[in-house]
């Protein structure tokens, strides 16, 4: 890294002439960064800032500030103003940056995807804490970036998935973050693609659930980037839950169980969907902030 106070240093132009390149201390450009961010953002203007800057110079959070007198040049500068321009039209850092972190791990999004959020790392630990058999093949519905399917095969080696999704592009970004080659891809409206007789040992997935009527209301952030088709569960919310319970026994070995993140104020109608048979034993967990948010239901077959 470049420690010293210059504030001018020069660089070629195409044509060969020199060009005064305009030097800045790294500690002055996160403050004025973080001023110009929290009126959009508020008390994550802050991260917002250290994760662009450790994207920009490709440091860690700790170099950010050992070496915050560290001169930035005007070329760097200019990518920065693009950067938070964006970020001042509400649009997701995530897809400024191209990826996001999801159990400690990278992955690559675009506004194919859904960015995902912590919600729905409580999902992926319930299909841990009670998915105990060694060897298992899954179904993540609406995989999206893949996610799910990617964290389950990498912290259980021995289970394979089949990431499904309606949307080629979504499908692509997905095949980009897959590194197990236990994972499969199909394009498909949920099982309309599979023979009747491919049953899942479970079945796992984050379904569209918002309101239809309700989505023009949510932080624009969502409603202006993120793909409709992942967030629109119809008119209550609900239809893609009624669909898994129509279609999913088929698909599913009896004994085994569907997970599904829900809204926090749904577990009760997801619990009256999913009470005929063949469904039974339906769970609902929590997150952290106390709201229902993760529902279990088994096939009994």
């Amino acid at each position: 890294m470049n420690r010293g106070f210059d504030q001018k240093r020069s660089a070629p132009t195409a044509s060969g002439q020199q060009q005064t390149l305009i030097m800045r201390p790294l500690s002055e450009l996160m403050r004025e960064t973080v001023a110009k961010l929290t009126g959009v953002l508020g008390k994550h203007a802050l991260p917002h800032t250290e994760r662009i800057f450790e994207h920009l110079l490709c440091c860690s959070h700790t170099d950010l500030y050992l070496d915050g007198h560290r001169n930035v040049d005007s070329v760097l500068t200019d990518r920065l103003d693009a950067i938070v321009c964006r970020c001042l039209d509400c649009e997701p850092l995530d897809y400024i940056l191209g990826t996001t972190y999801f159990f400690d791990r990278e992955f690559i999004v675009a506004p194919v995807v859904l960015v995902p959020r912590p919600d729905t790392e409580r999902l992926v630990e319930q299909v841990l804490c009670h998915e105990k058999a060694r060897q298992l093949c899954f179904a993540d519905i609406g995989t999206g970036s893949g996610i799910i399917a990617c964290i389950l095969t990498e912290q259980r080696p021995q289970w394979n998935g089949v990431g499904i999704d309606v949307s080629p592009r979504a499908l692509s970004v997905a095949r980009r973050n897959v590194r197990s080659e236990g994972i499969g891809l199909v394009c498909s409206d949920l099982f309309r693609a599979f023979r009747a007789l491919r049953r899942f040992d479970f079945i796992v997935g984050n379904p569209p659930y918002i309101k239809s009527g309700d989505i023009g209301g949510l932080d624009e952030s969502i409603h202006r980037f993120e793909p409709l088709i992942a967030l629109d569960g119809g008119n209550d919310g609900l239809a893609f839950f009624r669909r898994l319970a129509r279609e999913a026994p088929a698909h599913l070995k009896a004994g085994g169980s569907l997970y599904c993140e829900i809204g926090y104020d749904q577990e009760d109608a997801v619990r009256s969907i999913f009470s005929a048979p063949p469904w039974d034993r339906f769970r609902c967990f929590r997150d952290l902030a106390g709201n229902p948010r993760v529902i279990i239901v088994c096939n009994r077959g």
